[in-house]
């Protein structure tokens, strides 16, 4: 039980990073906002749910679905109830009252929900094992055994309960969904959990790899992506959840200008026009692809849907979104406008050290200098590296630097020119770029650290635009480099190099750079370059 205690660690950690990379500090900015967009559609779409032979059961079943994805929960809460009056030997209506709570306990993260979500889970897993005991070959029952251990594992992970109970269910969980879809292949509906679990312990480093063998666990991410695939087309209720999942983990890297994430998203917003959590959805992912414009014209829509369940956290995300696109468009004023937003909804427990270091350099952009100061000390120290991870750690280092010194002109050229790239305005951004290379005075006047971000920064550009000698020369340019503070652009630069020369069928050199990047260690965004590589070689 150590060692799985150990590799749960590891996945905590990483699946905070899930769902494809992005390769600057512009990337992190995003990821992290993203997952805040993930962790709010956890606690609506983790879920599936077995052929129900009763006509009418599977009717309330379907309605209720549709009114979680409208954010109709008191609706739905009433009618899961009714289920468990009406046929109270089914575990339709107890399962997805449990799961109410989960879905109210991983945003609040308020005990009494959490508790009540352990005792219904209980009793759901109780039922199973009772109906089960009755009639081994009762595969409802073993699936709703399998997804509740999963849930409690997953809850207790996300909100850094119990790690041992979390390692324990996350354990049972796994093995139930893996036996039952060994017995019953057609049992498409159970593809989707067990495909998640799939993902994301293939995201786990191949230096972790052995624990998975030790404790019977295995991670294949193009296996699991495979299971998502079969839930969507062939599960009878688990197609919309599968493809909310499939458009998480069809986010590519950049370079690959792959749209599937944005088009299945899309389609959900089409599928259900009243969503916001869809439509905040959408807008993010949107966001990330580098299209602000309409990623903002989708948040708005998304606010003014906002008048059902979760009104704060929808108010919250799409604050969040709306603030990172303009900034992304250089447009500040709204920028900081759109972020305080946010952070009248935020509260100690979110993650939110990337948005507060983003509307202080925003009010340093429009001059307000004693208001960046301020908005700076803000920035979370006390954060939990377990919980928070990787990105909070950095922006709290760059905010206290922040403090120390304003805004050069070079750091705002970067910025502006990062925005531009990350707007998708690739040829504008590298005439940018080159132009601070050109001049000459102004580079020679910076330290080692700001020429490695320069030349980085023009390296991704020079990738994304498919002028691959210009970037491989750049990236080269970084390793040549020394840097005091920024040493994490190194590894990341031999892992694009990687990618460059894997693509180019030069393997031998591929492999190098990639040997090149494990000589590192303690570096900023290490576990988030792991799970890159991990993505990268799973579906290569």
């Amino acid at each position: 039980m150590k060692l799985t205690v150990i590799l749960f660690q590891k996945i905590r950690s990483n699946w905070e990073h899930i769902e494809h990379s992005f390769s600057s500090i512009s990337r992190k900015i995003n990821f992290k906002m993203r997952i805040r967009y993930i962790s709010l559609l956890l606690f609506l779409f983790l879920f599936s749910i077995p052929a129900i032979s009763n006509g009418k059961i599977e009717e309330e079943v379907l309605t209720g679905l549709d009114e979680i994805y409208n954010l109709e929960f008191d609706q739905a809460s009433v009618r899961f109830k009714t289920l468990q009056s009406s046929y109270p030997q089914d575990l339709s209506g107890y399962f997805y009252e449990s799961l109410l709570y989960f879905y109210k306990a991983l945003p609040s993260r308020k005990d009494e929900e959490f508790n009540r979500f352990l005792t219904l889970s209980s009793n759901v897993i109780s039922k199973a094992d009772n109906l089960i005991d009755k009639d081994e070959n009762n595969y409802d029952a073993i699936y709703y055994k399998g997804l509740s251990h999963s849930y409690r594992s997953l809850l207790m992970l996300s909100l850094n309960k119990n790690l041992l109970e979390a390692a324990s269910d996350g354990n049972e969980g796994y093995r139930v969904l893996t036996d039952l879809i060994k017995r019953k292949p057609d049992y498409y509906d159970a593809y989707m959990g067990l495909g998640l679990y799939k993902i994301a312990l293939g995201f786990v480093p191949d230096k972790f790899k052995w624990l998975l063998s030790l404790i019977g666990f295995e991670g294949d991410i193009r296996n699991g992506i495979e299971m998502l695939n079969t839930s969507m087309a062939k599960g009878k209720y688990t197609r919309v959840d599968s493809k909310v999942f499939l458009s998480i983990f069809s986010l590519n890297e950049r370079d690959q200008n792959d749209t599937k994430a944005v088009d299945l998203s899309r389609q959900l917003v089409t599928e259900y026009p009243e969503s916001s959590v869809f439509k905040v959805f959408h807008a993010s992912l949107l966001l990330q692809g580098g299209f602000p414009e309409e990623s903002i014209r989708i948040a708005e829509d998304a606010l003014r849907l906002n008048k059902k369940s979760f009104q704060d956290e929808i108010q919250k995300s799409a604050s969040a979104i709306l603030g990172t696109a303009y900034f992304r468009m250089n447009d500040f004023s709204r920028a900081s406008k759109n972020l305080e937003g946010f952070f009248i909804y935020a509260n100690k427990e979110d993650r939110y050290n990337v948005h507060m270091f983003t509307l202080g350099i925003s009010f340093e952009m429009l001059g307000e200098r004693q208001k960046a100061i301020d908005t700076y000390k803000k920035v979370r120290e006390d954060f939990i590296n377990e919980r928070d991870g990787e990105v909070d750690k950095f922006f709290y280092r760059y905010s206290r630097e922040r403090i120390k010194s304003p805004l050069r002109q070079y750091d705002k050229d970067l910025i502006y020119a990062m925005n531009i790239r990350e707007s998708g305005k690739i040829q504008e951004a590298i005439a940018k770029y080159e132009t601070m290379m050109n001049n000459k005075e102004h580079l020679n006047s910076g330290n080692v650290d700001d020429k490695i971000r320069l030349f980085h920064n023009l390296a991704l550009s020079y990738y994304y635009n498919d002028n691959i000698d210009k970037a491989i020369e750049f990236f080269n340019k970084c390793l040549e480099l020394e840097p005091e503070t920024e040493t994490w652009l190194v590894p990341h630069s031999y892992y694009e190099l990687a990618k460059i020369y894997y693509k180019q069928g030069k393997r031998k050199q591929a492999e190098e750079m990639f040997e090149k990047v494990a000589d590192f260690d303690d570096f900023d965004f290490e576990s988030f370059l792991d799970m890159r590589i991990a993505n990268f070689k799973n579906k290569n």
